[in-house]
């Protein structure tokens, strides 16, 4: 794995309720030397198998690009279930979503949807998201 990859698991413990509640998973500041996600960046998971990601993102240089590789789902173990897909693929790349940054006296919203297996929905616990910058 390139060491310029962030890996971070969410912060928040996920809590399985019944019905049609959604999954929200959340992160703390995420930094690279010249890159930042704010804190609460936010993926949302829907018993359907959809998914949507809010984050806020900001860089101390022009024309960065925050790059999420890939996002995995994991169950209570920590065993890798699948990974969310991008309805927008990227040079051919289902997992990978991007968000370009092109001045760095700006902020951007960093926003995504997704999909997933619906039947892994029972046994998700918490997200894995690898980024960089």
């Amino acid at each position: 794995m390139n060491p310029a990859i962030i890996s971070e698991t969410s912060n928040t413990t996920a809590e399985r309720l019944t019905g049609w509640t959604p999954l929200r998973l959340t992160w703390p500041v995420i930094k690279k030397p010249d890159c930042t996600m704010r804190e609460g960046a936010k993926w949302t998971l829907h018993p359907n198998g959809t998914a949507t990601f809010e984050a806020t993102v900001t860089s101390t240089k022009d024309n960065k690009t925050w790059t999420i590789w890939h996002v995995d789902l994991l169950d209570r173990n920590g065993t890798i279930l699948g990974s969310l897909a991008t309805e927008h693929p990227i040079e051919g790349d289902s997992r990978k979503f991007v968000r370009p940054m092109p001045s760095s006296t700006e902020s951007y919203e960093f926003r995504a949807w997704a999909t997933f297996d619906k039947t892994l929905w029972p046994n998700i616990t918490t997200l894995k998201m690898h980024s960089s910058c």
